[in-house]
């Protein structure tokens, strides 16, 4: 198959999982990835790139600017992208053209005309299922563009696909689940290298932001430090990669007075990652909703990785995370923002070892090649093949 895919910007050290899946897909399949915009190409280095900025062409730029935070269809269209895309179109001849980020492929979508009926899949992650849902002209969009044939939306998790039937009142949408894939040959435990640790080391590896928990999980870290146990006396938190909320996180640690059991080590590789979940002995990822935006997580990749690593899990009932982690076997699952029941489960599964059920879980259901398998699936669905 020849497969365009549209991704905003190409790509963010966040959006690691769209770059895993085209590599992958460009194992197979002829794979080219149009963007507005290429950025960290060392840390991306994919060949078959086109770079067209979407440019505004008038002196009512700033407006356009407005318009397209507001969901104005108008905003979104460019006579110049428009032309770019159709030679593309023309000379690349795809057989599918998949887009990322339901606010994002607007930029594509108002500028395509599809008169081929090529079959186009939009994959809708998380901020585009939760909180743009929240403006009346994106649910306007999101249904019109659900109503065409040759539409094909891709959701995340079961949760997100029924919370945007919610959100836009539907019974039902014609949409297919993708579960993120990952690398279980990178994330695996070094059975020689699983040496009893004399702390207890609890780890998140996540972007500082807001759904992401983290002031829940310090203060409830602080409770359960309070505990004084034999357990919490060992006990330590890494808190590992960057974003808006990092400096908060640190000041929060240094008001509490828990700056010696809590690291900040900052943005980790790949690699950075599987040696913290090595030595880590649980994986902790507080998901909340956001409250100043309605955000929310589809399934975070880093509970995936971490579980391949047979980490036991302490999170949320969020969005789609209990699909992954079922409580009480994966680990344990409290109420967003439950900080007492937070710290008491910190208490409780510091007491917990490894668990090989864990790697199986993601290797039946959340490994890479499974996730690249389905979406092929989708594809030669699509074509009737």
């Amino acid at each position: 198959m020849r497969i365009l895919i549209f991704v905003k910007t190409f790509a963010n050290p966040t959006l690691t999982f769209i770059y895993n899946e085209i590599l992958e897909m460009s194992k197979k399949h002829v794979v080219l990835v149009v963007t507005n915009e290429r950025r960290n190409e060392a840390l991306f280095p994919f060949q078959n790139v086109k770079e067209i900025p979407f440019s505004n062409e008038n002196i009512f730029s700033k407006i356009k600017l407005k318009l397209q935070y507001n969901n104005i269809p108008l905003s979104f269209k460019n006579s110049n992208f428009k032309k770019s895309i159709s030679e593309i179109v023309e000379n690349f001849k795809p057989d599918i053209i998949h887009t990322h980020f339901g606010f994002e492929s607007w930029y594509f979508l108002y500028n395509f005309k599809n008169s081929l009926q090529i079959p186009i899949f939009i994959s809708f992650h998380g901020f585009d299922a939760s909180h743009k849902l929240n403006s009346w002209l994106y649910r306007q969009t999101v249904r019109r563009f659900f109503k065409r044939d040759d539409i094909n939306p891709i959701f995340v998790s079961n949760f997100m696909k029924k919370h945007v039937a919610d959100k836009l009142g539907l019974k039902t949408i014609k949409a297919k689940i993708l579960y993120y894939g990952t690398d279980i040959e990178f994330f695996k435990p070094e059975t020689d290298r699983n040496i009893k640790n004399e702390e207890i080391i609890f780890l998140q590896i996540s972007s500082f932001t807001e759904k992401k928990g983290h002031e829940y999980t310090i203060k409830a870290f602080h409770k359960y430090l309070q505990l004084g146990s034999k357990a919490s006396i060992k006990a330590k938190m890494i808190l590992a990669g960057d974003g808006s909320l990092r400096q908060s996180a640190i000041d929060l640690v240094e008001q509490l007075k828990i700056a010696d059991k809590v690291s900040f080590p900052g943005i980790v590789t790949k690699f950075g990652a599987r040696e913290l979940m090595m030595a880590a002995n649980i994986f902790v990822h507080h998901s909340i909703t956001s409250l100043t935006v309605g955000d929310m997580e589809g399934i975070p990749n880093a509970i995936m990785e971490a579980m391949a690593m047979e980490l036991p899990i302490l999170s949320t009932f969020h969005s789609g995370i209990p699909e992954l982690v079922e409580n009480n076997l994966n680990g344990y699952l409290v109420e967003e923002r439950d900080i007492e029941d937070y710290s008491n489960k910190m208490d409780l599964i510091s007491n917990w070892s490894k668990l090989p059920i864990n790697r199986k879980k993601v290797e039946m259901f959340f490994e890479k090649n499974t996730h690249q398998k389905s979406l092929e699936n989708y594809y030669l669905e699509a074509l009737n093949i």
